[in-house]
């Protein structure tokens, strides 16, 4: 009943939508209120989930089909996304009619940041991105046989490999390409010319447009009529938000608006730092850390918006934690969990160092850790737990990192546990739906399991949590596993097996097969090779050295040697037959193998004034390179700032670099007189390129 009433009134907000008889306010609110209800009610809009699907049968093809037009018979969804769409026409209209084509306001009556605001979280809600930030596809999701997921053979005995079936892969995907990729990052949807713009990110440009008019008079103090100046401090974390969860990152028009909202945040932090007046003075947590959140998600896929997060950064570090009369105090003591989350998440996804800010958010997290009256979620801690290994946090940094693991896993498991005692026994494993009914589902299982092998402190409490995590992840009642977190499950698998077998003693043989199968698939998939690995290998070939590129394991140049060779360059072209010879692994480390160069506004000024800084490795990268030295390979590092300051037409300079990387000749004679000899690479090295 609920149901029919609702279809026939959207039936006649479709009418009034399409004869252009609701007013730009009313077309806000009637997105505003459609979207409350999907958001309420799942079940009446797929919005991107389940509407495709990825069929892998055993010979490696693929094929798409609508799942949606065999399973919603009632059409709703497409009524439901009908509706979006027209509202997003009319308003694309409105909006630009209210500028004239030299970019000047009409007699046309605009609309209000608020309505544009509550506009934007509407269609964010009900269109999010399909892909997770800084990924190049959607999640892979994949149904495990029987014997995989509740398996009980005990490792090391044997299963028949007839048991392997097909499978049916679920891809999440959505028609409208939310995730828009800026051409300094990975793909940019504003410029292609071979697909089509979606009508909702067509809506999102042209408020974007709307905010930013008036040539950035949002941070401007002498202009009070700019629209972003008019918005409260909500609506500004809202529209972040928005633009971060749709996706729309890739445009000049979105990234423009990003900054100047970030900015018109800082303009106002400023102005209350120096307020009187208790009304200016009060700036909610929670609106700063979500704007900040937004440029973290939207830096992984725009790089450009990145300097911008190191200022806002900058600017929380002033207003909350360096305050003088805050000195020697828990500057953030009065932050909800959820804000110290959000803003240890934006450090994260953009990479940023800020030392000062996530020693002081892990400090308060450590306090409340010990004090449960304000405790965190479970998914809260897993999160923090991620966080600390993207970025590499070790003790070596601060002691608070060194005791955070440990804390952490004793409280999730007293958690699951319901213990109210400090002490967590070591006893026999929990059920396996325990961990998902505390809260800690597929996807915080995965990261538990990969975190805390990256950060490698394997106390009582972190081997007792790594046990549980895989006998939850191996016992879904689903049978599915995404296949991203099949990946971190046997990272963290491989390592622990001869680093920390306690914690793996549990797991059964036929899944850790499994594991290693979908790993072995994972890298055994075809690659194409970046510029810069390009680079590196013409320069090798120059070089005479022998080398294959995208090898096994996602090397990027591979060189295999005989055992007691002193030099590179004997390396063997066969690669058949590598058992018994030296493996060496040449790995190009680019941007996102490193934190930012600058993580705060004052190393900005620094390299802007000739300054070397060389960025911190992330987690994942310590983990690669771990299980490739446990495979047997020799790791070469060849990062980005080093390499990428030759130039392309330099190719002398570049050998003499491999030389010396790689040791791979004794000299090398150029000319008559010009001889490169080899010498071993120093460490904080400069050379005239510097």
């Amino acid at each position: 009943e609920y149901r029919v009433s609702l279809m026939k009134t959207l039936d006649i907000l479709q009418t009034l939508v399409s004869e252009q008889l609701l007013s730009p306010r009313q077309l806000c609110n009637s997105a505003w209120a459609v979207a409350k209800h999907v958001n309420h009610d799942k079940s009446l809009y797929s919005s991107r989930k389940d509407r495709f699907v990825l069929v892998k049968d055993g010979s490696n093809s693929y094929s798409t089909w609508d799942l949606k037009e065999q399973i919603d018979g009632d059409a709703t969804d497409k009524k439901i996304d009908e509706l979006f769409n027209i509202i997003a026409l009319r308003m694309i209209e409105h909006l630009q009619q209210t500028r004239d084509k030299y970019g000047k306001e009409t007699k046309l009556k605009r609309v209000q940041p608020g309505e544009l605001s509550m506009l934007l979280w509407a269609y964010a809600n009900a269109k999010p991105r399909d892909c997770p930030p800084g990924w190049e596809q959607p999640r892979r999701v994949e149904k495990m046989s029987i014997e995989e997921n509740r398996g009980g053979t005990p490792r090391g005995g044997n299963v028949d490999s007839a048991k392997n079936v097909d499978v049916v892969t679920f891809v999440e995907l959505d028609d409208e390409g939310t995730n828009e990729r800026s051409s300094k990052g990975k793909k940019n949807d504003a410029n292609s010319t071979t697909q089509r713009r979606s009508i909702t990110s067509r809506l999102f440009d042209s408020t974007a447009i709307a905010f930013c008019q008036g040539e950035g008079s949002a941070v401007k103090e002498s202009d009070k009529s700019g629209m972003l100046r008019n918005c409260t401090f909500q609506d500004l974390s809202n529209i972040a938000w928005s633009y971060a969860s749709h996706g729309a990152c890739g445009t000049k028009q979105a990234e423009a608006l990003m900054m100047f909202v970030a900015k018109e945040a800082m303009r106002r932090m400023s102005r209350s730092m120096g307020s009187t007046s208790d009304q200016e003075r009060r700036i909610l947590p929670r609106d700063i850390t979500q704007i900040a959140w937004a440029l973290g998600t939207m830096e992984s896929d725009n790089s450009s918006v990145g300097d911008v997060l190191v200022h806002l950064v900058d600017a929380i570090n002033d207003y909350w934690i360096h305050k003088e009369e805050s000195y020697n105090e828990r500057p953030l003591k009065d932050w909800r969990c959820a804000d110290l989350v959000q803003l240890a998440t934006a450090l994260s996804h953009g990479r940023l160092d800020n030392r000062p800010v996530l020693i002081a958010i892990f400090e308060e997290a450590m306090d409340r850790l010990i004090d449960r009256s304000r405790g965190f979620t479970t998914s809260e801690i897993s999160i923090l737990m991620w966080v600390q290994a993207r970025l590499y946090l070790t003790a070596k940094i601060h002691k608070i990192f060194g005791s955070f693991p440990s804390s952490a896993s004793r409280a999730l498991l007293q958690r699951m546990q319901s213990l109210k005692n400090k002490e967590v026994p070591n006893k026999e494993l929990l059920p396996a739906q325990t961990m998902r009914h505390r809260g800690l589902g597929s996807q915080e299982q995965a990261n538990l399991a990969w975190s805390l092998t990256v950060l490698e402190q394997y106390d009582d409490n972190v081997t007792t949590l790594l046990q549980n995590v895989f006998h939850a992840a191996s016992s879904n009642e689903e049978g599915m596993i995404q296949l991203e977190h099949a990946h971190q499950l046997w990272q963290a698998f491989f390592v622990l097996s001869e680093d920390c077998p306690d914690a793996v003693k549990f797991v059964s043989y036929e899944f850790s097969q499994y594991l290693e199968k979908k790993w072995n698939e994972e890298k055994g998939r075809l690659k194409q090779s970046s510029s810069r690995h390009k680079a590196i290998s013409q320069t090798l070939n120059l070089m005479k050295v022998a080398h294959r590129n995208e090898y096994d394991e996602d090397v990027d140049v591979a060189i295999v040697l005989e055992e007691n060779s002193a030099w590179t360059h004997t390396a063997q072209d066969n690669f058949d037959v590598v058992e018994g010879r030296m493996k060496v692994a040449v790995e190009f480390d680019g941007p996102h193998h490193f934190t930012v160069m600058a993580s705060s506004g004052k190393d900005l000024s620094a390299i802007a004034n000739g300054a070397k800084i060389s960025p911190r490795v992330l987690g994942h990268t310590v983990l690669k390179y771990r299980l490739l030295k446990k495979k047997g390979w020799t790791v070469v590092r060849i990062p980005y700032y080093e390499f990428d300051k030759i130039p392309f037409w330099a190719s002398m300079e570049r050998q003499r670099y491999l030389q010396r990387a790689l040791k791979t000749h004794d000299k090398i004679q150029f000319s008559g007189i010009d001889v490169s000899e080899y010498k071993a690479m120093v460490p904080n090295r400069h050379s005239r390129f510097d």
